[in-house]
């Protein structure tokens, strides 16, 4: 099969996928993110979201969409730093949630009813409303879309596959790969009868995706390649409702460029083989940020990239965890604040790996406003 069923079944499985069972998030469960490192994190998206509603006007009718809301974290700090305008909060129809696991969203019902505004919850952003002014938030969400692995051979194009037994390893490595921003075994080995092999022959599918970018067209035999088409229609929906009034801000690991050795499994915050106990562990891949400009409608609606740790300290994170430390209790407190946010904007850690990406119908925004738009 390929690797993006393996990564869907393995995810997805209405009673054995990953995202259907318990608690997967924090320090108890196989990775933390951001908003659950410090509430700085969602408050100062809540802030850059909010002054997107300002720039434009004051729409009467908004929506705060997000696609992939974990626990309801982020959105909860987004509700919280933007309650207090209150011409915004009279704006705000509804929250909608982009969600599949009937857990999580009963987590995020719990964690998010107590603002009294509406709740919804929809399978595909395809099914979001239309009648409204939407700002979009996606934190972590499509380094978990399914992704193709191709690999380009003397023949052409072929699909990397899930198969039994294999008798060829292939190798977690190509001559054109990018060192990804997390560890990677360099070969998938595992006691599991799962293993990667290489198609006999090329398919429409995989004809499809080679041509779905003017980048991979030229590639030197042995190049491999990541391809998520189903993160290009995601994106391309993202930029159709932006263009239709609102904006949208997309966080994730990865780059302005497409990888070949990123797809890995995470469990308790450590990385394991890809093949073990499937549906036990969270699987991800880097996110290629060009792909996502390819899927725009319109080139205009990109801006950035820029690092989590530039996005952060220009929208004043320090001042916030002053503040934060300030009215802390007790001194631990204190540190644990202040080591968060260290955390989240380390020049060696989340601060560089995480990248953001802004989608607006109009000229730059702040704090985008001195990036160069660095997506190919």
């Amino acid at each position: 099969m390929p690797v993006s069923k393996y990564i869907q079944l393995c995810l997805s499985h209405p009673t054995e996928g990953y995202y259907m069972k318990g608690d997967i998030f924090g320090t108890k469960g196989d990775f933390i993110t951001s908003p659950e490192i410090s509430q700085a994190f969602g408050e100062l998206v809540g802030i850059w979201l909010l002054s997107r509603w300002l720039e434009d006007g004051k729409p009467s009718r908004v929506q705060l969409v997000e696609l992939g809301p974990g626990r309801g974290t982020l959105m909860d700090d987004i509700l919280r730093a933007t309650r207090g305008f209150k011409e915004f909060a009279s704006a705000l129809t509804s929250v909608t949630l982009v969600e599949t696991s009937e857990q999580l969203r009963k987590k995020q019902s719990e964690k998010l009813e107590k603002y009294g505004v509406p709740l919804s919850w929809h399978d595909r952003i395809e099914d979001v409303p239309k009648d409204a002014y939407s700002l979009i938030v996606a934190h972590e969400f499509f380094d978990a879309m399914p992704i193709h692995v191709l690999q380009k051979t003397e023949r052409g194009f072929r699909e990397v596959l899930v198969g039994l037994d294999s008798t060829t390893l292939i190798k977690n490595r190509s001559p054109l790969d990018i060192d990804t921003t997390l560890a990677s075994p360099t070969a998938q080995r595992t006691s599991s009868r799962l293993n990667f092999t290489l198609a006999a022959e090329s398919s429409p599918v995989t004809s499809v995706l080679v041509a779905s970018s003017p980048r991979f067209a030229n590639l030197p035999t042995g190049s491999r390649i990541e391809v998520s088409p189903a993160s290009f229609k995601i994106a391309h929906n993202v930029g159709s409702l932006v263009e239709k009034g609102g904006a949208a801000l997309i966080v994730d690991y990865g780059g302005p460029r497409f990888y070949g050795n990123s797809f890995r499994a995470f469990r308790k915050h450590k990385v394991v083989e890809v093949f073990d106990e499937p549906g036990s562990s969270d699987l991800t891949a880097n996110v290629d940020f060009a792909y996502l400009k390819e899927a725009m409608s319109q080139p205009g609606l990109f801006h950035g990239l820029l690092s989590q740790r530039d996005f952060l300290l220009k929208m004043g994170i320090e001042i916030r965890c002053n503040a934060l430390m300030r009215n802390a209790i007790n001194d631990e407190r204190r540190k644990d604040i202040e080591h968060s946010v260290k955390r989240l904007i380390d020049p060696l850690g989340m601060g560089t790996q995480y990248q953001v990406m802004a989608v607006t119908p109009k000229e730059k925004p702040y704090p985008f406003l001195g990036a160069m738009d660095n997506v190919m």
